[in-house]
């Protein structure tokens, strides 16, 4: 199912007279396709570049926040300026090399080598495989038959809340996470009052994300910014302003803002 899109309707009134804004990003499903295996993703070079020209022109303060580790989905886009907030934004890389983590308790973070060897052994088979993360883990099961997985689902998340962790579902994956409030709307708001204080909710923000934990940060901005949701069924429930169909659609989104905005 398709989407019209609309970028001067959706944006073009909100954006007016402006001079700068925030750009919210996910990676995964959003500037990049999802691969078999997340080491096989590859942004694709014109949104690259277009991101870079949105970047470098000044008007933009970008974040790109991801359920791959910071280091990870730093590599994965390659602009610099940016900042990258990686783990569901447990860990912040900023463009000068400064770092923040977010504090999890020690007797949680003892039980992780444990979980993953757990999940390893008792769960991770028939198509289903672990992505260890240092600070979370997400299990897929994307190649996994579809009658398995529910019987999967369930063990896997009896032996993430046995060592403490929270079994978070996520697209055709089911992610452990520290069992702390944070997640990337939190994370959204934790960077952009670092960065403007208490002054971040009268900026522009605009975000794009295409998962469920895409969602809080949707909520986070809802009512003074614009947030996209990836998605080819209208169907799906959304905290989301819009809703577009595929990583093509976001290039659209990027090209209208490096046109509207940074030109």
């Amino acid at each position: 199912m398709s989407v019209e899109e609309d970028f001067d309707q959706w944006l073009g009134s909100y954006l007016a007279n402006e001079h700068s804004f925030v750009l919210l990003l996910d990676y995964d499903g959003t500037l990049a396709e999802i691969p078999d295996r997340p080491e096989l993703s590859v942004i694709p070079p014109q949104t690259k570049e277009t991101l870079r020209n949105i970047v470098n022109s000044g008007k933009a303060f970008v974040v790109v926040i991801s359920g791959r580790s910071a280091d990870d989905v730093k590599e994965k886009v390659g602009v610099a300026n940016v900042i990258y907030s990686g783990n569901h934004g447990l860990e912040v890389v900023y463009p000068n090399g400064g770092r923040y983590n977010q504090p999890i308790p020690k007797e949680v973070t003892d039980n992780f080598d444990q979980m993953v060897d757990q999940l390893n052994k008792e769960v991770a088979h028939d198509g289903a495989w672990v992505q260890n993360k240092q600070f979370s883990i997400s299990l897929h099961y994307r190649d996994m038959d579809p009658k398995l997985v529910p019987e999967m689902v369930l063990k896997a998340t009896q032996i993430i809340e046995s060592h403490g962790y929270r079994a978070d579902p996520a697209h055709q994956a089911l992610d452990a996470n520290p069992p702390i409030k944070w997640n990337k709307g939190l994370a959204a708001e934790f960077i952009l009052e670092s960065c403007f204080n208490k002054g971040w909710k009268t900026k522009k923000i605009i975000f794009a994300g295409d998962d469920l934990t895409d969602e809080n940060v949707m909520k986070s901005i809802k009512g003074f910014g614009r947030s996209f949701r990836i998605t080819r069924g209208l169907e799906v429930e959304s905290e989301a302003d819009f809703k577009i169909s595929s990583t093509k659609s976001v290039l659209n989104l990027l090209k209208w803002l490096e046109k509207k905005m940074c030109t």
